[in-house]
């Protein structure tokens, strides 16, 4: 059965953005009195907040510091994204319309709260809601990746079965939700992992960025489509 939803996550798919999330963490981690490696951080991409911060630190300091780390994340991040000009990945647009033109519905679907959204959009200069048919934030789950939650949440606002869509990510948190919430995942190297890990994750295959993926797509769809079939 061919697919009917796509889901989209934001950070390090559809924009360049990880670095910056990476050293607005290593900024909140100083500022609290920790000096975490940007590489310590780097594997955390992809998690919420409330998953980062004990991963890092541990669920003691989680208790006492997370909420506190997660406003100066969110600051310093808020500080960047006002002085630097974030990259869209290659062809972003066009995947969605031609994702339109082949009658699927399309959902984003990020960690991020949607004050960090309009941030990123605004320094990207690009409006991804008006792109898409559904977007997701955290505000509408109750847990952040690697968690089903927002991709069941975004599945659920199409109105497509989650073994009818699936969804394009870049870390292995998104093929860790992917998997739990029983959507086919396809991996781009434009984020943090890397394609072994990605593969390892549960990516039914692995492009280079949204360019690459979208310029392969009636193979991609016909890829996610037979990895659907199988899950069944």
């Amino acid at each position: 059965m061919p697919l009917r939803g796509m889901i989209f996550d934001i950070d390090g798919t559809l924009v360049d953005t990880n670095s910056s999330h990476i050293e607005a963490w290593r900024r909140a981690f100083k500022r609290v009195g920790f000096d975490i490696p940007a590489a310590r951080i780097k594997v955390e991409v992809g998690k919420g907040g409330d998953k980062l911060v004990p991963s890092v630190l541990g669920q003691e300091l989680e208790s006492r510091l997370g909420e506190a780390l997660r406003r100066e994340q969110k600051a310093e991040f808020l500080k960047i994204a006002e002085r630097e000009h974030f990259r869209v990945f290659p062809c972003v647009p066009e995947f969605f319309q031609a994702l339109r033109e082949r009658e699927i519905r399309t959902a984003l679907a990020t960690s991020s709260d949607k004050k960090h959204l309009q941030a990123t959009m605004t320094s990207a200069g690009i409006d991804l809601p008006g792109l898409a048919d559904v977007l997701v934030t955290k505000d509408d789950a109750e847990s952040s990746k690697p968690a089903p939650d927002l991709i069941i949440v975004a599945s659920e606002k199409l109105a497509v079965s989650p073994s009818d869509c699936a969804m394009v990510g870049d870390t292995v948190y998104d093929g860790q939700a992917c998997q739990a919430a029983g959507v086919v995942f396809l991996g781009v190297l434009s984020g943090c992992s890397t394609e072994s890990e990605l593969l390892q994750a549960g990516a039914c295959a692995v492009w280079r960025d949204t360019g690459h993926l979208y310029t392969d797509l009636d193979r991609a769809l016909e890829i996610a489509s037979l990895a659907a079939a199988a899950t069944e």
